[in-house]
């Protein structure tokens, strides 16, 4: 049962003596014969654990007055040109004590002493929020810049119904029960430097409050151009650190391609480079610009509006680096920087990372390259927009949701499964961001914090057929859980032998079941092994996926068999444990050949075959994609060259590992 709090006030301030002359708490001096009268019977109604209260009181009965002044914590001032005898908070303060003062003004200036009232309201926020939101000034339309994000915005989140464009005058509908992430935009001609001149009540003491309390519930901050300013106000680093390097011009004319440089620094073994990181997921890098860098734009008219660190500035001592230090200073990473910059000498975009008194991320970019208005077409429009819904979904994903692993109860049997789980654990697991599951604990895989799970077996022996599979990933209880994923939605990334639950959990019929399979203990082999993603060698039929996802940034080497191929394998013991289809085996008419009459049939796409394969009769990897009875996507890898323990170091270990990055990027 909810209990209703009504919090009564007290008299604040000075006792009224018989004196000639009264001592006051007024913000206005007067004598005694104009003594003004202050409001009664304050009160804050609220529920417990309900951040909605109101304030309600009498006000005076002498005449003369023409409105309300209502302080909070002694400090934040609201004046109310009307006689109201009711306030309300939408969104109190939580966990703290809190106070609110109410006076009564009057038409000439006096204000009243006050009553106080006084509570705490024990709170726990509910981070369900999914939605995005965006902030602008009030006047955004001043600004080219803020206009043409403002218009992508709108239309792929807004008009989806993933986001919600918030203004100052609006902030206090920014609610962590709602929205999991915030984009703050601002880039100006003309403001000065300091976050406290941001235009647009952006600066304003109720926008920054509520920026302050959504961090502190957990959401997530994405801040553009000068709105990196934030970091300041919001209290996640000192004044001290704030961005120095500043640019508020109008520009000009310039055609050369501007982006960001992920990899920072130039002395052997203090290199971090970041081009694999998910703000650059599906983005192209051009190595041969400058010391390469991801673009953001072409040729046109370009602001120079930096708003971002020059680390050389902050008296960091060298550890051994400004860069490194400046990191472990600010539990931060720094992700890229100019295009032209081989050092350590500054940082265009740092990913703060929540701490034990700062809840929310905060991701920075203040790349003065990050422009939405160059005066005419952008040739790197799609590179920008695919880079900014990179970082929101970034920041917006909550800190419940992580990506899971499934495997085997007997794991460790298999030296490819143990290694698979180690780079798991590694990667996802102790950075927050996964979980590992066996059969024991399968059903508390959940679609509500888990959007992909990966199915990982590679066995020797066993026999072929889902029902085989070992270690419990056979059993009832774990094709249950899997179905019930699956229907909710949750998406799968099926590995080697585990390729056999589509058939398992129903995505496709026994007949369609992986039919090219192995499982010996295989031997020494030289060469290099991995995927074909350009299938068929008819004219007119050929099927090119080399731009998929699932292989960005990957190295697609020629001169390796007939075409060229992203590797996965070097030189060392292979299973040669394939577990994929033959797609000539399941009596499909040729439409105009097999592999689209493969995909007509099961909805799917083949992205890749044998390394030497040319024609249509195998596929290695399949997106299976979601249909009205299968909510769930499912990519299945069952090439053999997909082997995690070669015996001995991995020439291609990095390329296995950018690999199932992306097919798990690809799924979430």
């Amino acid at each position: 049962m909810k209990i209703k709090n009504i919090i009564l006030a007290g008299l604040v301030g000075c006792t009224m003596a018989a004196a000639p002359v009264l001592t006051s708490c007024s913000d206005v001096e007067y004598e005694e014969a104009n003594f003004s009268e202050g409001v009664r019977n304050l009160i804050a109604e609220y529920t417990q654990g309900n951040r909605q209260v109101t304030l309600r009181w009498d006000n005076p009965t002498m005449s003369g007055q023409s409105g309300i002044q209502i302080i909070k914590d002694d400090a934040d001032i609201t004046n109310l040109d009307q006689v109201v005898n009711s306030y309300f908070i939408k969104k109190a303060p939580t966990n703290v004590d809190v106070s609110y003062t109410v006076k009564a003004r009057y038409s000439d200036g006096r204000v009243s002493e006050g009553q106080t009232v006084r509570f705490n309201i024990a709170y726990e926020a509910q981070k369900g929020g999914t939605m995005v939101a965006m902030l602008v000034a009030d006047d955004y339309n001043n600004s080219a810049d803020e206009k043409d994000a403002v218009a992508w915005f709108q239309k792929n989140y807004v008009s989806t119904g993933k986001g919600v464009l918030l203004t100052p005058a609006t902030i206090d509908d920014l609610d962590i029960e709602k929205q999991s992430a915030c984009w703050v935009m601002c880039d100006r001609i003309g403001i000065n430097h300091g976050w406290q001149n941001l235009p647009g009540n952006l600066a304003s003491a109720a926008t920054i409050d509520a920026l302050k309390a959504f961090c502190a519930d957990g959401g997530n901050l994405f801040l553009t151009n000068h709105a990196t300013q934030l970091t300041v106000a919001v209290g996640r680093i000192a004044d001290a650190y704030a961005p120095g390097i500043y640019g508020n011009g109008e520009g000009g004319q310039n055609g050369d391609i501007w982006g960001v440089h992920p990899i920072i620094g130039n002395v052997e073994g203090q290199i971090y480079d970041h081009s694999g990181h998910d703000i650059y997921y599906g983005m192209t890098y051009e190595p041969g610009l400058y010391a390469g860098i991801y673009t953001f734009e072409g040729a046109g008219v370009k602001g120079d509006h930096n708003c971002m660190w020059d680390l050389n500035a902050y008296g960091l001592a060298a550890n051994p680096n400004v860069v490194k230090a400046w990191e472990d200073l600010t539990s931060s990473h720094v992700l890229g920087t100019w295009n032209h910059v081989v050092d350590y000498c500054c940082a265009g975009i740092i990913d703060f990372d929540p701490t034990t008194t700062f809840a929310g991320r905060v991701l920075a970019v203040g790349l003065a390259a990050y422009e939405w208005n160059i005066g005419g077409e952008n040739s790197c429009q799609d590179q920008l927009e695919k880079f900014t819904a990179n970082c929101l979904s970034y920041v917006a994903a909550p800190v419940e949701q992580k990506v899971a692993m499934l495997v085997a109860t007997d794991y460790q049997q298999s030296a490819d499964e143990k290694d698979a789980v180690a780079w798991f654990q590694k990667n996802y697991v102790d950075a927050g961001k996964g979980v590992i599951f066996t059969p024991d604990n399968v059903d508390d895989l959940d679609i509500e914090n888990n959007p992909v799970c990966w199915v990982m077996c590679d066995r020797i022996g066993i026999e072929k057929g889902w029902q085989n599979l070992p270690g419990g990933l056979a059993s009832a209880q774990t094709i249950n859980a899997l179905k019930a994923f699956t229907a909710d939605g949750g998406n799968l990334l099926l590995t080697n032998h585990a390729t056999q639950l589509t058939v398992g959990i129903g995505r496709i019929a026994e007949a369609y079941a992986p039919g090219i399979y192995g499982n010996g203990e295989g031997g020494q082999n030289g060469d290099i092994w991995g995927s074909q993603p350009i299938i068929g060698n008819a004219e007119g039929q050929i099927y090119d996926h080399s731009g998929h996802d699932i292989y960005w940034g990957m190295d697609f080497v020629s001169g390796l068999y007939e075409r060229s191929i992203y590797t996965f394998i070097g030189s060392g013991v292979k299973g040669d444990h394939n577990c994929m289809w033959d797609l000539n085996a399941y009596g499909l008419a040729p439409s105009p050949n097999v592999v689209k009459a493969w995909e007509d049939t099961t909805n799917s796409t083949v992205l890749g075959t044998w390394n030497h394969v040319v024609d249509y009769c195998c596929a290695g990897i399949i997106d299976f994609a979601p249909t009205t009875s299968f909510a769930g996507r499912i990519v299945a890898v069952g090439l053999a060259a997909y082997e995690w323990n070669i015996g001995g170091e991995n020439s291609c270990q990095s390329q296995l590992e950018r690999f199932t990055k992306n097919c798990i990027n690809y799924l979430k």
